[in-house]
């Protein structure tokens, strides 16, 4: 996942840009729908407009100070998560801004469900058995449920289960052994789960970017459009 971040610098900053006014969007949508429309009827009179949020307005006069981190943070696929895990008393729930960076989260958390009820019901903090069994030399223990879920998906990352076992059928006997149909069954249910809450995500991320075009183009035809006060 973090390669699809690796961007030259142009199109990074257009990245930014276009993730700074979806957020913009996002926080204060009344403001800018207004102004769009105003500016659509002619209007020639200065748009001005409050936010009193000094981080975000720190973002808008300085786009280079917007970090990954900011952004992944406001994406609504964070809540969306968080909601879902605090759904089934999940404690990964706090960490669903840190889980959606890592490669293959979903299929790891779809394994921690059928392996420790999304993190309940762990050993030393390894809640998708990684090491056979507790006291086993190959058992791994984690300082937190985090550190579990960032090994276990660069576990997933391995040409083992990236390129050879890539489904749940085919790990079964493999990952876990014997396994049983039961393990697949739930497995597929949650990844079926969280890839449906990741196409709302989208479609959301979608939806704010098609309305940021429209306050993109009026401020291209008036620059006070962008005035910023702050009280």
């Amino acid at each position: 996942m973090k390669a699809l971040f690796n961007l030259e610098p142009a199109l990074e900053k257009s990245f930014v840009t276009m993730a700074l006014l979806c957020l913009v969007l996002i926080a204060y949508p009344q403001h800018l729908l207004m102004a769009a429309n105003v500016q659509e009827k002619g209007s020639n009179q200065a748009l001005v407009f409050e936010i009193k949020d000094p981080s975000l307005i720190a973002s808008i006069t300085n786009p280079s100070s917007l970090t990954y981190d900011q952004i992944v943070e406001n994406d609504p696929l964070v809540p969306k998560l968080q909601d879902y895990l605090v759904k089934y008393n999940s404690p990964l729930a706090p960490y669903a801004a840190e889980i959606i960076k890592q490669p293959q989260w979903q299929r790891a958390l779809a394994i921690s469900w059928v392996e420790s009820n999304f993190g309940q019901h762990c050993y030393d903090n390894n809640c998708s058995g990684i090491g056979v069994e507790p006291g086993h030399p190959s058992w791994r223990k984690y300082a937190t449920k985090l550190d579990w879920f960032k090994d276990m998906s660069q576990l997933l990352e391995k040409p083992i289960y990236k390129e050879r076992y890539t489904t749940f059928e085919k790990m079964r006997g493999i990952y876990v052994y014997p396994g049983s149909s039961s393990w697949v069954y739930g497995a597929k249910t949650k990844y079926a789960e969280l890839m449906a809450l990741e196409k709302e995500a989208n479609e959301e991320r979608q939806l704010a970017a098609e309305n940021s075009t429209t306050v993109i183009t009026a401020a291209s035809q008036n620059p006070e459009l962008a005035s910023l006060t702050r009280k």
